[in-house]
């Protein structure tokens, strides 16, 4: 017996339907944002709370902040830290395995760098601490930053009573990096000019593709000392 046509096309329908909102939860599975899912994670364990040895040494370091994951996945924030002058010049997050994350992050703090443990309180202090003396001065951090901060969650930064110098020797201290153009370092100091004067900052220029560092008088200004086919391309 032949089955009715009309009931048949109802149930293709329903699979049709079923098959449609399926896609739509997958679609919003993966619309949701990196900032909502770093947000979600904020209630499991920390992991690791490293700062590379250079922040203090140089006045530049990464500081590594990671969190666990019950399906064994790790969360984890790193940002590039100038306590000198511009707070947060870098920052990353993301969510991975834990094998890709021991190969990208944690190998390459181990190696590459001098690493030390510091207190999830201490971690956050440190960034924050930076971002604040650097947007003081007219510097607001990197872009990603503001979604990287969201793994501290509730972390308290309060709870660490060490004090950070922001700075060097009570003064900005600027130290051009290999990225940053002849035109992105005047900038800068035409920034320190104006907030601190003359006297209130220290400043080191790369000036020419070899990476040389060179120190410049207040009154000096860097468009003469680069030639523009020698300005190095902003990244």
């Amino acid at each position: 017996m032949a089955k009715n046509p009309r009931k048949r096309q109802q149930k293709l329908e329903r699979r049709a339907a079923k098959r449609k909102e399926k896609k739509h939860l997958i679609a919003r599975e993966h619309n949701v944002s990196l900032a909502e899912k770093l947000t979600a994670t904020v209630k499991y364990p920390i992991l690791h709370t490293w700062v590379t040895e250079d922040l203090w040494a140089q006045g530049m370091g990464w500081v590594l902040f990671s969190r666990q994951l019950p399906d064994g996945s790790i969360a984890f924030a790193a940002f590039l830290v100038d306590r000198y002058c511009l707070g947060v010049k870098n920052a990353m997050a993301d969510i991975g395995t834990r094998s890709d994350y021991e190969s990208n992050m944690v190998r390459k703090m181990r190696t590459e760098f001098r690493s030390e443990e510091v207190t999830p309180a201490a971690a956050r202090k440190i960034v924050e601490g930076a971002v604040d003396y650097a947007r003081d001065l007219g510097f607001p951090p990197h872009p990603d930053y503001h979604k990287a901060k969201l793994l501290f969650g509730d972390v308290d930064p309060a709870e660490c009573k060490d004090e950070f110098e922001f700075g060097k020797d009570g003064k900005p201290f600027f130290v051009s990096g290999p990225f940053e153009s002849a035109r992105r370092s005047q900038e800068i100091v035409n920034t320190l000019m104006h907030r601190c004067g003359p006297d209130g900052f220290e400043y080191l220029v790369r000036i020419h593709p070899s990476q040389e560092i060179v120190s410049l008088d207040e009154e000096d200004d860097l468009d003469g000392y680069l030639d523009d086919e020698d300005e190095p391309e902003d990244v």
